[in-house]
C-alpha cells in the first residue's frame, strides 16, 4: 500500500485550505470558511496527520493542547487497518466529541469532521467534496458557538437553502 508524504498531504491539505478562504457568491462574496484564514494568518491553526494506526486521538489532542494553539485540523491517513473513504462521518464525529467531553482536560472543545465522501452542499456548493482528505477540526465550542451566532448576523447565509440552513441549525 503506498502512501503519500507528510509533505504531499500537508501541501494538499494546504489548498484546499486555500479555496476555503477565498470569496465565493454563494456565500454573499464571503469566504466558504471566513474563520480559517485568521487563525493561519496568527499562527493559531495547529495542522498534523493523524494514522489511527500510530496513534491514538486521544494523543494527537495532547500533541494540540501542548502547542497552545486556539484550532486544530487533524488530516486523516489511510493505513492498512482503516480506509478514510469507507467511514461515516457522524458517527465518528458524535464518537469523537463524546471522548473529549467525557476527557478532563479536553472537555471544552468540540470537533467538526469533514468527509470528502460524504454528500453535503452549503449554499449549493458541495464543500467539501474537494477535500483532499477525510479531517477533523477541532476547537473549543464556544470559539465554535461564537463563530456560528456571528456569521448568522451577516449575510452568509443568504443563498443557503432551508435544508442547508437546517443542517447547520441557523435561525
Amino acid at each position: 500500500m503506498m502512501y503519500e508524504s507528510k509533505e504531499q498531504m500537508l501541501d494538499k491539505a494546504y489548498q484546499y485550505l486555500s479555496w476555503l478562504t477565498t470569496p465565493n457568491e454563494n456565500f454573499s462574496n464571503m469566504p466558504v470558511c471566513p474563520f480559517i484564514e485568521p487563525e493561519i494568518k496568527k499562527e493559531q491553526l495547529y495542522i498534523d496527520i493523524w494514522n489511527p494506526s500510530q496513534m491514538a486521538f486521544m494523543d494527537m489532542m495532547s500533541k494540540y493542547y501542548d502547542s497552545q494553539k486556539r484550532s486544530a485540523l487533524f488530516i486523516c491517513q489511510d493505513s492498512k487497518d482503516i480506509q478514510w473513504s469507507e467511514v461515516e462521518r457522524k458517527p465518528i464525529q458524535i464518537t469523537l466529541n463524546k471522548k473529549l467531553k467525557e476527557h478532563p482536560l479536553f472537555s471544552e472543545y468540540k470537533c467538526i469532521v469533514l468527509s470528502p465522501w460524504e454528500d453535503f452542499t452549503a449554499g449549493g456548493v458541495s464543500t467539501r467534496e474537494s477535500s483532499p482528505y477525510f479531517m477533523i477540526n477541532i476547537g473549543s465550542a464556544l470559539h465554535f458557538y461564537k463563530s456560528h451566532k456571528q456569521l448568522q448576523k451577516s449575510r452568509y447565509f443568504a443563498n443557503f437553502s432551508t435544508d442547508e440552513k437546517n443542517n447547520l441549525k441557523v435561525s
